[in-house]
Formats: C-alpha cells, sequence, structure tokens
C-alpha cells in the first residue's frame, strides 16, 4: 500500500504514485535475499519495483526513500514539521511573494564531480517544467507557479542566474509556497547535468550530492545497491563524517509477511510497511518486543475518495453524500488496517490548513439511505458505483469492503478490472472512473495537497468545470498563505462531498536491534529528518554492528 504518495506521498504508502493503494501479494522473492554479511552493509526491504528518478518522474514513497539517498532537494521537512533550507543556504523573498532569491551552500559535488551552482538549479528548473524533458505531473504544478513557461527565452527571465550560487524567481503571483514547493515531499531533486542529459537519466543514471552513490540500478527490477559516497558533504551531530553505511542494498518483496520473516530470520536490517499490514505489525509489537524496534510516522496523512463530478452518479450531490455517510470508517480501519490507522472525518490534523473542525462527515447509515432515495427521486435511477481497483489483494479487499458497506445503504456497486497503480492514477485524472482514492492532504502544509485542487489537470474531481468558484478560492488561498482561508475552501469540500475522507495514517518502518543512528543527523536548516517522513527516513547516519 505504497505508491503515489506514491504519487506523491505513501499516504503514506501507496500514491500516488502514493499511489498503490496496498502491498500486493506476491511470492517468490524470499530466495534472493542474502544475509548481510559485514558490519555497515546495510539491507532493507521495500514493496515497490524500480522505477525512473529522473526530474519528470514521480515515483512512489519506498522509491523517494531509495532517490532521496542519492540525490536531494534544495529545502526539507524537518521533524518539527517546517520545512528548512537545505541544498540551499537561504531562500529569501519579496515583500509581495512574487520573488524569491535562493542562495546555495557552497562546495557540494556531485557523484559525477560537478559541483552544485546557480546554473545546476536553473538546468533542474527547466527539467522540471518540461522544458528540455518529456513533460510531465510534475511539470503541471510547476507551470502553473511560474504562469506558463514555453521557451527557453520566457524560462531566462523567470528563472535567472544572479551569481555562481545565486538564483530568482520571478513568478506572475504571489508564492508564498515556494519552499514546501521546492521540498515536494522529495520529488524535485537536484541532478548533475550530465545526468539530466543523458537518455538513461533516472533509469540506470542518477549522479546526484546525496550521501549514497549508485552502484547498480534498473538492472533488477527488484534490487537496487548503493555504494558510500566518501565526499558527501553532511557531518553527524558528533562531527564525524557521513555516511556511516558502505553498502546498501534495497530489496523489493511484494508480499509483508516474506519481510517480515526476513527481519526476524536476520537476512534483513530494516523493512518499510503500511498499514494495511496491521497484523504484522502487531506482531512486530508483541512477539518481536526488544528484538526488532518498529517506527511509526505521524497518523497524519489522509486517504480520500475523490468524486468524479463530470459524470453520473457523483455529478448529483445527493450520490456524493449517500456515499460519504454510507462509509463506517471505523470499520474499515479495524479491518483493513488492526488499528493501525484512525478513521478519517476530517483532512489531515488540526495543524494542517485543510482541517475543518465538526465537518459534519460521518457514518450514518440512516442518512445514507435518505439520500439514496433522494437521488432515486431526483434521477429515476437507483445509485449504482463501480469502484477502481489497482492490482494489488488489499485494493480489492478494501473495495470489497468499501461495497457492502456501501450496499446496507441500498447502493448497488461493482467493482472494475485491475489496473496498476499508475494506470489507476493517469485515469483518475482523466476523469475516466467514478471515483479515485487519493492521499494528497498530509503533514503540515496545503501546497502539494492544493495541486489537486486548482484548475490543473491534475484536478482529480472535475469541480473545477462544475464549481470554477472552488479551484479559484483554493488558488486565492495558496496567493495569501493563510490557513483561515483554505479552511473556507476545504469546508465547500466536506459540504458538497467532493473529496472523501476514509482513514489517516503515517508509514512503519521496522529495524532490526543491530540497528543504530536512525533519525539522529541534525539538518543544517535546524532539526532533524524524520525517522519516518513524507520522503522516507534518513539513512546517511546508520550503521549496522553483526
Amino acid at each position: 500500500e505504497r505508491k503515489m504518495n506514491k504519487l506523491f506521498t505513501r499516504g503514506r504508502r501507496k500514491v500516488a504514485a502514493t499511489m498503490a493503494i496496498a502491498l500486493v501479494a506476491s511470492m517468490g522473492q524470499v530466495g534472493s535475499i542474502d544475509a548481510a554479511s559485514k558490519a555497515n552493509n546495510l539491507v532493507i526491504l521495500v514493496a515497490e519495483k524500480d522505477s525512473s528518478w529522473c526530474a519528470q518522474d514521480s515515483p512512489g514513497l519506498d522509491q523517494i526513500l531509495m532517490k532521496n539517498a542519492v540525490a536531494e532537494t534544495l529545502t526539507i521537512l524537518n521533524n518539527k514539521g517546517k520545512v528548512v533550507p537545505y541544498l540551499a543556504k537561504s531562500l529569501t523573498p519579496s515583500a509581495d511573494f512574487k520573488t524569491w532569491d535562493i542562495t546555495l551552500r557552497e562546495g557540494i559535488f556531485f557523484h559525477d564531480g560537478e559541483q552544485l551552482s546557480a546554473a545546476t538549479v536553473a538546468a533542474n528548473m527547466a527539467a522540471l517544467l518540461g522544458l528540455t524533458l518529456k513533460p510531465g505531473l510534475q511539470a503541471i504544478g510547476w507551470q502553473d507557479t511560474f504562469g506558463g513557461v514555453t521557451s527557453l527565452a520566457e524560462f531566462s527571465r523567470k528563472v535567472q542566474v544572479t551569481g555562481a550560487f545565486s538564483v530568482r524567481f520571478n513568478l506572475p503571483a504571489p508564492a508564498p509556497f515556494i519552499p514546501s514547493a521546492l521540498y515536494g515531499a522529495g520529488r524535485p531533486v537536484m541532478l548533475s547535468s550530465a545526468t539530466l542529459k543523458s537518455p538513461k537519466c533516472g533509469l540506470t543514471v542518477a549522479a546526484g550530492t546525496g550521501p549514497f552513490k549508485v552502484l547498480e540500478k534498473g538492472v533488477d527490477q527488484f534490487v537496487t545497491k548503493l555504494t558510500a559516497n566518501t565526499n558527501y558533504w553532511r557531518k553527524a551531530a558528533d562531527g564525524s563524517k557521513l555516511p556511516k553505511a558502505k553498502l546498501v542494498t534495497f530489496k523489493t518483496v511484494l508480499d509483508a509477511a516474506q519481510q517480515y520473516n526476513a527481519l526476524v530470520q536476520g537476512s534483513a536490517e530494516m523493512a518499510t510497511f503500511g498499514a494495511f499490514s496491521g497484523s504484522l505489525l502487531n506482531r512486530i509489537r508483541t512477539e518481536q518486543k526488544g528484538k526488532i524496534t518498529l517506527y511509526e510516522g505521524a497518523r497524519d496523512t489522509t486517504w480520500a475518495f475523490h468524486m468524479n463530478t463530470m459524470a453520473a452518479p457523483f455529478n448529483n450531490k445527493n450520490a456524493r453524500l449517500a456515499f460519504s455517510y454510507a462509509l463506517d470508517r471505523a470499520n474499515y480501519v479495524k479491518t483493513m488496517t488492526r488499528g493501525n490507522a484512525d478513521p478519517a472525518y476530517n483532512f489531515g490534523k488540526p495543524y494542517h490548513p485543510y482541517y475543518v473542525k465538526n465537518s459534519g462527515v460521518k457514518y450514518d447509515l440512516a442518512k445514507a439511505k435518505q439520500y439514496v432515495a433522494k437521488y432515486k427521486a431526483e434521477t429515476g435511477k437507483d445509485l449504482t458505483v463501480a469502484i477502481p481497483i489497482t492490482d494489488t489483494a488489499n485494493s480489492l479487499k478494501g473495495a470489497q469492503l468499501t461495497g457492502k458497506m456501501l450496499q446496507k445503504a441500498g447502493i448497488k456497486y461493482s467493482i472494475m478490472a485491475p489496473v496498476t497503480s499508475t494506470q489507476f492514477i493517469l485515469r483518475g485524472f482523466g476523469l475516466q472512473q467514478q471515483l479515485t482514492q487519493f492521499n494528497v492532504v498530509a503533514g503540515y502544509d496545503a501546497t502539494f495537497a492544493t495541486n489537486f485542487a486548482i484548475e490543473t489537470q491534475l484536478e482529480l474531481s472535475g469541480f473545477r468545470f462544475t464549481n470554477p468558484g472552488l479551484p479559484k478560492c483554493f488558488r486565492a488561498a495558496r496567493s495569501s498563505g493563510k490557513n483561515s482561508e483554505y479552511k473556507k475552501c476545504a469546508a465547500v469540500l466536506h459540504g458538497e462531498a467532493y473529496w472523501v475522507p476514509n482513514y489517516t495514517e503515517g508509514g512503519f518502518v521496522a529495524a532490526r536491534k543491530e540497528v543504530k543512528g536512525l533519525g539522529s543527523t541534525p539538518l543544517p536548516g535546524g532539526g532533524l529528518r524524520p525517522v519516518v517522513g513524507l520522503s522516507g527516513f534518513d539513512i546517511a547516519s546508520v550503521t549496522v554492528t553483526p
């Protein structure tokens, strides 16, 4: 269950690119797990196959975890929920937030020997805007921020190199969100100029500034090997060099039970899990206490159904409200996660700008039936819902559970044929499904979620056509940077049931007792990187004792 947050964030783990809404049940990878035989050789198990790390690609959280060990962002989220400078030394806005001056830290080098410079940042921004690489999903958001850039001449006016280590963004509208956008849950990494020009960018070639270099990637979709970057720029808390591990091997194991067994047997030191692995997570807490430590991220990533308002049945408000009231969220969490997530009656936690207290979202079977009756009286049709799924066992299980809840309210349902997580996401963007489950509301910041609420091709619900005032509301809130303005817009999401929250989760990392130093390295902009965060976890400080 991890991919789109994957699209952007696991949703922690699922996202979308998430988005994989569940762990794939698959056998046969256990035999490929080799025991780590030397100190500081680290084996980490993940549940996502290899994908590209180039600028326009949007892999899921497990891939972002690997990518961020190799390539880094200009800003980063610390353990206090604040986005701070990272590769950038400082970010200074004008009074109206239309101009941003970015100063880089000096003396940082890419793995291929190139020094991080203003010119490199400009090259990466051109790639993110889709000017030098084939445009992808990230380009949509960046093009919106820059007001559209169709040529390199126009680009040079909006992204100005003002010095060897300084860049200026000239934007058409106030953008107080730029620091958060440059973090982007670990997606807009800085890659070397040669990497961006390579036809194998992100596939087998990825030279970044991170603590580890690519040793083997893209050869085996189940294995990625990284080796220590001996010239890494950050230091440990005691001033010693990073990284601590010499070799890091990420192995893809699509069956969570096999991940668990590998940890217990000692053939891997760490593994990532999502909330849908609830039974195994509970076993780690009880049966493996003292042997394996389980780290959980903040439960502040909300999975919600984005209702397609452009087609029946969800072009009708009664249908959307019937669906929302029919969801027994507490039962869903109990059944699917065994208590390792929370029912979602709001978007995010109280510190998120989209959070609306007393939103009115709840399970109420009587009200659900009332809205089903209203729908039939208004349309003359029975309310029928087609639930899309990915090609994962848990996606099917979740859809079946949701369908049974709908059925109790008098809503007929069917389950669509399974597709890959990528197809699931792209069909959602194309408004080719009645609904799409997504995890864009996460953490403390609204920047990422707002990419899906304004009038871009990332908006999954179609309300940019049916309620054009709502995306304008979100755009104005984004420009203001005020939580109170966001909440006005989010209240409409609740009231009109455009987005229907389902559950809220964090991610999980399990580590054997031999693993030390996880989450202990200070960030240059202040604080630490979260042990379990929106862009994975920092393995630079991890040591392994045999």
